[in-house]
């Protein structure tokens, strides 16, 4: 309900950036999400499907995205990778293209496929990360 929701809002305002989305591990959520039900754990991997779900969205109606990130990157970068990799099986295969050791190799009809996986802007908001987060996130 609530992405179909936010789809609807995005085709009414062609302006709308999607955001403020995230991951975080201070968030109340987490930290209070029940042990019974898989405690924090489990949490965050729901929160990693929420904002996978945003960031699909964002990437379809290409909007930015401002992400909010506290003490999350590996699930933020775990969420970056499984989009590339959805994105990359998603490649047809006349799209591919090999080197002579069979290594696939980007070319530009997969190159747009690959571009088109991820919003047009992401914009980090309460990055707690280091220069080396920021390298893996470029």
């Amino acid at each position: 309900e609530w992405l179909s929701e936010l789809e609807s809002k995005l085709s009414q305002h062609p302006n709308l950036i999607v955001g403020e989305i995230g991951l975080c591990k201070m968030a109340r959520f987490v930290r209070e999400f029940p042990k019974s039900l898989g405690g924090k754990a489990t949490a965050l991997q729901l929160q990693k499907v929420v904002f996978k779900k945003q960031m699909e969205l964002a990437a379809r109606w290409r909007r930015p995205v401002t992400v909010h990130c506290v003490n999350a990157h590996g699930i933020f970068m775990e969420a970056l990778e499984e989009i590339l990799k959805e994105a990359k099986e998603s490649c047809s295969k006349e799209e591919e293209i090999h080197d002579t050791n069979n290594v696939l190799l980007e070319n530009d009809g997969m190159r747009a496929t690959l571009k088109k996986a991820f919003p047009p802007a992401i914009a980090m908001h309460s990055f707690t990360g280091t220069a080396n987060h920021v390298q893996q996130i470029l």
